[in-house]
């Protein structure tokens, strides 16, 4: 009897609402069902379907501004104790949730879209429990979202405004039980000058674009975008100061497995009216406790990574600012207990020059490898004068079991020509690790393990002279079981031409060498010409070898060592 005399009233109120041209559609079959629909000043439509046992459905939709506006609304419920609740305001929206299992919730609040921007939002949900909110304001935002499954909870938040605004697209599906989503995204743009201000355009918002899959157990990925424009294109105090455009920010996850995790957050304005600048991250997870945080800010950011196995967890961090170069950072895992961190900095000096580009590379196979690389790229300022950062390229390729790899890179050069950090180091064994360190461009560095507890560590460093270009270059090859090579090179002076060179190759057990360079005590106005050169070859078993050579002025130290044979023993000192 309750449920007939609720369902004559909205018919009654129904008729009433076609008269002023909002339409609204209800079916309920079952028991104890509940809908309330409210509309208001036309172009309104909703249709509502419930079918199952304490289904709940709440419907608002306001006042259009104009004809060319409407709310659309349709819920479809079908179980036990489903709820929606659904609120649009002022045209342009769009909305559908379908449900089906038990105790599905979904609420979707959709706001007041601006000339023919719109809000779209789309909500499924099958399974149990499962729990959906989607917010959307100002337009240009569409959220989907998908769940199949136990415990699944998706959250997804846009907001744009009417001036320069960008878009926000938001996709979430999840399937499998107790998988949690959140999404945030914002692309606000500035208002255009008006008054004394007229003619002078505001910073425009970004494009945020996120998606995201997952399949499995207790699965959590987290996406915030932000990507706002400010000010006007000239400087107005009262105004926000010149004009600055937010970024394209694009994220994408997919998570299939146990324990997976993914936060990823992606920020950054330009300056200027606009940018065609983005961050892009990709993040893929397929096993179990896998973990992967990804942060951009300020564009020319991207990031890709991969993690197959057990217990993978890979953190990135990049960062630019107006003058800064790109940042590029790729990570690969494959197997169990892998570790990778790469951190990568480049940005402009407090007076203008440029910051340089960053790249890094890590794959990862086997058996608790680590991987950390950081890099900086940045340009430089001090009391005698001001640089460009240099290029920093790094590569790391673990196989094995145990692989530990370093790699720090960084820099501004004083030099007049082009200036790079390069670093490769591949590893294949078992417990092998590589220390790597490089300063201030013209370094070049590789090492290459195999066999068993292989250790190489690499430091080189150059000065910040603008006299002069400088180089260190050392490459260390090590093959068979308990081999030790440390190398360190620098050149410190001022004035300074030069080049350290260092080439260490060791095959056989037991084998160590150390080589260390330096022109650091060089003083007076005189340039260094010359350069430290040494080169070990070590081929046997016990072999060890250790080289130090100091150069001064103009005079250049060279030393070679070659042992073939069983316990070899050579130390070499030069200055």
């Amino acid at each position: 009897m309750r449920n007939l005399s609720f369902i004559a009233f909205l018919m009654a109120t129904t008729s009433l609402a076609s008269a002023a041209s909002n339409e609204s559609f209800i079916g309920q079959i079952g028991e104890t069902n509940t809908a309330v629909v409210g509309q208001t000043n036309g172009n309104n439509s909703q249709g509502t379907v419930q079918v199952g046992k304490g289904n709940n459905a709440i419907t608002s939709q306001t006042n259009p501004s104009s004809a060319k506006k409407s709310n659309k609304s349709g819920t479809g419920q079908f179980g036990v104790q489903n709820d929606s609740l659904v609120n649009q305001n002022a045209g342009n929206n769009t909305q559908g949730t379908l449900q089906i299992g038990v105790k599905n919730s979904s609420v979707t609040t959709q706001n007041s879209a601006t000339d023919s921007k719109t809000n779209n939002s789309a909500t499924l949900q099958f399974g149990y429990n499962n729990r959906s909110t989607s917010g959307q304001v100002g337009g240009n935002n569409d959220a989907t979202t998908i769940q199949g499954g136990g415990k699944n909870i998706a959250t997804t938040g846009q907001f744009t405004n009417k001036d320069n605004a960008g878009k926000n697209d938001g996709t979430t599906a999840q399937f499998g039980w107790e998988n949690s989503a959140t999404t945030s995204q914002n692309s606000q743009g500035a208002a255009n000058g008006a008054g004394a201000n007229t003619g002078k355009n505001g910073g425009t918002g970004g494009n945020n674009n996120s998606g995201i899959l997952q399949d499995g157990y207790k699965n959590i990925a987290i996406v915030n975008q932000n990507s706002v424009g400010s000010g006007l294109t000239d400087k107005n105090k009262n105004t926000g100061g010149d004009a600055r455009a937010g970024l394209d920010n694009n994220s994408g996850i997919v998570q299939f497995g146990g324990k997976n995790s993914a936060n990823v957050y992606q920020d950054g304005t330009r300056a200027g009216k606009d940018t065609k600048l983005s961050n892009d991250s990709f993040v893929g997870q397929f096993g179990w406790q896998n973990g992967a945080t990804v942060a951009q800010i300020n564009g020319n950011n991207s990031q890709g990574t991969l993690q197959f196995g057990k217990s993978n967890y890979a953190t990135t961090g990049q960062l630019t600012d107006d003058n800064g170069g790109t940042n590029g950072a790729f990570t690969l895992q494959a197997g169990i207990g892998n570790q990778a961190s790469t951190s990568q900095t480049s940005k402009g000096s407090t007076d203008g020059k440029s910051g340089a580009d960053n790249s890094a590379a890590t794959m990862q196979f086997g058996k608790s490898n680590q991987a950390t690389t950081t890099q900086d790229a940045s340009g430089i300022s001090t009391k005698i004068g001001s640089r460009p950062g240099v290029d920093n390229n790094a590569l790391t390729l673990q196989v094995g079991k145990g692989n530990v790899a370093t790699t720090a890179q960084s820099g501004g050069n004083f030099g007049w020509l082009p200036s790079s950090n390069d670093s490769a180091v591949a590893q294949f064994g078992v417990q092998n690790q590589a220390l790597v360190a490089q300063v201030n461009g013209n370094n070049v560095q590789g090492t290459i393990q195999a066999g068993n507890n292989n250790y190489a560590s690499t430091g080189q460093s150059t000065s910040s002279s603008a006299f002069a270009p400088k180089q260190n270059a050392s490459l260390t090859i090590q093959g068979g079981s308990n081999n030790n090579a440390v190398t360190s090179q620098s050149i410190a002076n001022p004035f300074s031409l030069g080049a350290n060179g260092s080439l260490t190759t060791q095959f056989g057990k037991g084998n160590s060498a150390t080589v260390s360079q330096a022109d650091g005590g060089q003083t007076g106005m005189q340039p260094m010409i010359g350069a430290n050169l040494q080169a070990t070859v070590q081929v046997g078993a016990n072999n060890v070898a250790t080289t130090a050579q100091l150069a001064s002025t103009s005079v250049s130290n060279t030393s070679v060592t070659a042992q073939f044979g069983v316990g070899n023993h050579a130390t070499v000192v030069q200055k």
